[in-house]
């Protein structure tokens, strides 16, 4: 067993990015302290307390104001990459990964959700990214070209998949589809799993229902369903039992779902701070304990 690698100090970026990676190295330092094997970590082509390079392999314009791009591994940084063991990227679902930017005093940096999609080349990862008007990370992303290379570290994020559960009821908003294709997409492939899972999704036109194709597919599991909600938009086209509402999702329609499943169910829930923040107040209004609700 080997102590986590301490990063440099001019690897923190000083814009207050969550998590840290100083943070990071403390926290997994405290794990070796307790002596928690860390033989995985140390197989990973991704390490959360350095970074490593990675080069755009595929940009795919799929969306109107949304990318999905494919990274592949090309060197540890520092050679923080262990060096018993095959390489791989090690992820679970839903976890995420730190993205980083800009210039020597001008560093930015943002999370993205790795997804699983079909024939993924090895050590390589996809992640979809949301192209907002303004801001640094996305002026970064759009000036990205097939070759272009980048830096990444993680995994982060605690969340496991439970499946004492029944029923888990996804709640996403927008682009926090993300972790959630990825947790369902492994529940419905695990064939000992029977776990009845409900998405929920929320969208602001039908243009911005991301990964679409993806949960449509998903849905000929017999295991899980979804339904999309639409806040600005009146022609919807729904697909061949695909269920669109032309409405925001509200309270009476979680009751309604939850109701009977008050002792069984997990609500998991993405989106902005706000949505988030009101859903979990919904599903407590309901009769869920909070311990079985998890906020991404």
């Amino acid at each position: 067993m080997e102590p986590p690698l301490k990063p440099n100090e001019s690897d923190c970026c000083n814009s207050g990015c969550n998590p840290c990676i100083l943070d990071v190295y403390e926290e997994q330092l405290k794990k070796y302290n307790r002596k928690h094997s860390l033989q995985e970590l140390y197989r990973n082509c991704l390490i959360p307390t350095a970074y490593t390079l990675f080069k755009v392999i595929n940009i795919e314009k799929k969306y109107k104001d949304a990318l999905l791009i494919t990274f592949e591994y090309v060197k540890a940084m520092n050679n923080n990459v262990g060096k018993s063991g095959e390489l791989d990227i090690i992820y679970k679902p839903g976890q995420f990964i730190m993205l980083k930017a800009g210039r020597e005093n001008e560093e930015f940096q943002r999370p993205y959700t790795p997804i699983p999609i079909n024939k993924q080349k090895k050590l390589s990862f996809t992640v979809l990214i949301k192209l907002y008007e303004a801001g640094m990370m996305c002026r970064y992303i759009r000036n990205l070209k097939l070759g272009s290379e980048t830096l990444w570290r993680g995994p982060y994020g605690d969340f496991t998949i439970n499946y004492a559960f029944k029923n888990i009821l996804f709640i996403a908003q927008g682009i926090g589809i993300a972790p959630f294709y990825s947790i369902i997409s492994d529940i419905v492939n695990n064939e000992n799993c029977y776990t009845f899972l409900k998405l929920y999704f929320c969208c602001k036109n039908v243009d911005s229902i991301y990964l679409r194709e993806e949960l449509y597919e998903l849905q000929t599991y017999w295991n899980f369903n979804y339904e999309i909600f639409l806040s600005d938009s009146e022609n919807n086209s729904p697909k061949y039992n695909e269920i669109i509402h032309n409405t925001k999702l509200d309270y009476n329609i979680v009751k309604n779902h939850i109701s009977d499943k008050i002792e069984g169910i997990q609500i998991l829930i993405c989106g902005n701070e706000h949505f988030i923040t009101h859903f979990k107040k919904v599903s407590l209004q309901c009769g869920i304990v909070e311990r079985n609700i998890f906020g991404f």
